[in-house]
């Protein structure tokens, strides 16, 4: 926890800070077992235990890089007594810690605490990655991890890459020039072209994201390729 360092932690964050190697610390407190329930208190432990092993790591060399974790403080569900993966509650505050002290972030996402590939897994997935994106999250673990982290799933990986390249595609911004903009083009064309035979589309088309294992067929379409939902056509992937 925050209040109490295993020697072996220690050990090996004073080996790497002595080496010069960036460490990943991240103290583990358990809210309402460990440490108070609520979101504050708990991560108040889980933030002075990083700070410990910032100052640990800086007297052993000064500039030893540390990454911080962008999450912490979570606690068991009260009714289900397992330590879920995806709660919303923590994320936020230990973000901004993160960001208030200039250090590099390392958090979890593209996890679940579903027990197979269906829709709880990808909706978990999808929200935990677009907000560790959002909050600026340097090194991303668990994607592919089922169970509240005691299984995994090949499959589950598959869509998490989509949904990566997804939220990259979203948060890469766009370019704003003379030539994506193309008001040349839009005057030539005018209210009632059609803009789908010219060089300017031929250019650019490509550059817009297009999902590899996203279904974007009709109905018909999709009947055609044998009517597979998004696990199955993952688990082919993996195959």
């Amino acid at each position: 926890t925050g209040l109490q360092h295993n020697e072996e932690a220690l050990q090996k964050l004073l080996y790497l800070a002595e080496k010069g190697l960036p460490a990943l610390y991240i103290p583990v407190n358990s809210a309402g077992i460990t440490g108070p329930v609520t979101q504050a208190g708990s991560m108040a432990i889980v933030n002075a235990g990083m700070l410990v092993g910032l100052m640990l790591s800086q007297l052993k060399r000064e500039g030893t890089p540390l990454v911080v974790p962008g999450w912490g403080g979570e606690g068991m569900d009260m009714k289900t007594l397992v330590g879920p993966y995806c709660n919303p509650d923590h994320r936020g505050l230990a973000e901004a810690l993160a960001h208030y002290y200039s250090l590099p972030m390392f958090t979890l996402a593209g996890a679940s605490d579903s027990k197979m590939v269906d829709q709880q897994a990808g909706i978990e997935a999808a929200l935990t990655l677009m907000v560790d994106a959002l909050a600026g999250g340097n090194i991303v673990h668990d994607l592919g991890y089922l169970e509240s982290g005691l299984s995994g799933s090949l499959a589950q990986l598959v869509i998490c890459n989509e949904i990566v390249g997804w939220i990259e595609s979203f948060v890469k911004g766009i370019e704003i020039n003379d030539e994506t903009l193309a008001l040349d083009l839009i005057d030539e064309i005018g209210p009632d072209g059609q803009f789908l035979d010219t060089d300017h589309t031929r250019r650019h088309f490509r550059a817009r994201w297009y999902p590899d294992l996203l279904d974007r067929d009709d109905y018909k379409g999709w009947l055609t390729k044998g009517g597979k939902s998004l696990a199955e056509r993952a688990a082919e992937r993996v195959e």
